[in-house]
């Protein structure tokens, strides 16, 4: 007896509680806010050319390892048939893999030195002007349209 007058107590509670409902065309508001901007017209043609460009180099990249497979059809095959091969294999790719680092830090470092040798004749306000260039460059590169990439910046 207890638990239905419980039960009974709870309803009315829930029956009494204050219900607002929104606005009518709020869930369209809402919806028309959430929408994406079509996609500018003048941008298709580009799309399509850089869609064509990412397709070309794909093309030529599955040629060349294709190339390369067929060229090296032997080898590649011994690999596979000498046991432990294809281990030794990784082994070997791995180890010059932990050393491309050290190796592209050394080519930055003789970039890096060998231009301030070519600039070291230069007045300062050429590394100035080259400074906003960057800047300029950067600050074109994150702005679409004069708003900057969407407003999150």
């Amino acid at each position: 007896m207890k638990a239905d007058k419980t039960d009974e107590l709870i309803a009315r509670a829930i029956a009494a509680l204050p219900y607002s409902r929104p606005s009518a065309g709020f869930s369209a508001r809402v919806l028309a806010g959430l929408e994406s901007p079509a996609p500018q017209p003048r941008l298709a043609p580009v799309l399509k050319a850089a869609g064509l460009v990412v397709t070309a180099w794909a093309a030529a990249l599955t040629f060349v390892s294709a190339r390369l497979v067929y060229a090296n059809f032997a080898d590649i095959a011994a690999l596979f048939i000498q046991p432990g091969g294809l281990a030794q294999a990784l082994k070997l790719v791995t180890a010059r893999a932990a050393l491309l680092p050290a190796k592209l830090g050394a080519a930055a470092a003789l970039v890096s030195d060998i231009l301030s040798a070519a600039a070291a004749a230069l007045p300062a306000w050429y590394e100035i002007a080259a400074a906003a260039l960057v800047c300029a460059a950067a600050i074109a590169a994150l702005s679409r349209g004069g708003r900057l990439a969407g407003g999150r910046i």
